[in-house]
């Protein structure tokens, strides 16, 4: 009886979390002035001009294809500190799939990386 009952509790653990986090691969931010070229964010971390962010804290959002994320970006000007900042991405799927980044400041449309 011990064994399923920890076998459940670690299979409910394993359905929650980052396991249940929107797949990123293949989507990029556009290009903008500073880059030049798109950016990433597949992989978690993405850079910018100024600075380096990576995706932490996944949650997936009920009943829709997003998930909300803490984006701790780290850059020189910030003299060695970070800020932390809310980002979701949704994926809205009618005739074509788009994925959105949505953040307190921006929502951008995303593009499918080459």
């Amino acid at each position: 009886m011990h064994k399923a009952a920890v076998a459940v509790f670690f299979g409910f653990v394993s359905l929650s979390g980052p396991a249940n986090a929107q797949d990123l691969r293949g989507w990029c931010y556009p290009a903008d002035a500073c880059m030049g070229a798109p950016i990433p964010i597949g992989s978690g971390t993405y850079e910018t001009c100024e600075e380096t962010c990576t995706l932490t804290n996944p949650v997936a959002v009920r009943d829709m294809e997003a998930t909300l994320y803490d984006g701790v970006c780290r850059g020189d000007w910030m003299q060695g500190g970070s800020i932390t900042t809310r980002v979701m991405f949704i994926q809205q799927s009618s005739i074509e799939t788009r994925m959105f980044s949505i953040s307190d400041y921006s929502v951008t449309e995303l593009e499918r990386c080459n």
